[in-house]
């Protein structure tokens, strides 16, 4: 799929992705005291946030194509990069970072 105006759509799902990451960081107070672990935390409660943001953009997507609406494929392709981006690129890159935090607990446990 060709999304039309994508630097629009690039920067909507930059920012659908990492506004719930900073606000959770402040929330956490990870800017005081910065660490991986922390971190990772972070990006994992986030996770979920971001699943309900990409459930409100496939029915925002559903409603605009059953109402024929002018901006319809805009609105889908936004939902599909979110989703193409989220599902290939960030759910592989969380769960490395996971396994990687697994190490580490383990390593400290055995020290």
């Amino acid at each position: 799929m060709i999304v039309p105006d994508i630097e629009i759509v690039t920067i909507l799902v930059i920012i659908f992705f990492g506004v719930p990451i900073i606000w959770n960081a402040r929330k956490n107070g990870l800017w005081k005291s910065f660490n991986f672990i922390g971190l990772i935390k972070t990006i994992n409660k986030t996770l979920i946030i971001q699943g309900v943001i990409g459930l409100i953009l496939i029915l925002l997507t559903w409603l605009w194509n059953s109402a024929d609406f002018k901006f319809d494929s805009f609105v889908a392709g936004k939902t599909y990069t979110y989703l193409i981006i989220g599902i290939f690129m960030y759910l592989p890159a969380l769960g490395i970072l996971n396994l990687i935090k697994l190490g580490i607990k383990k390593n400290l446990e055995k020290q």
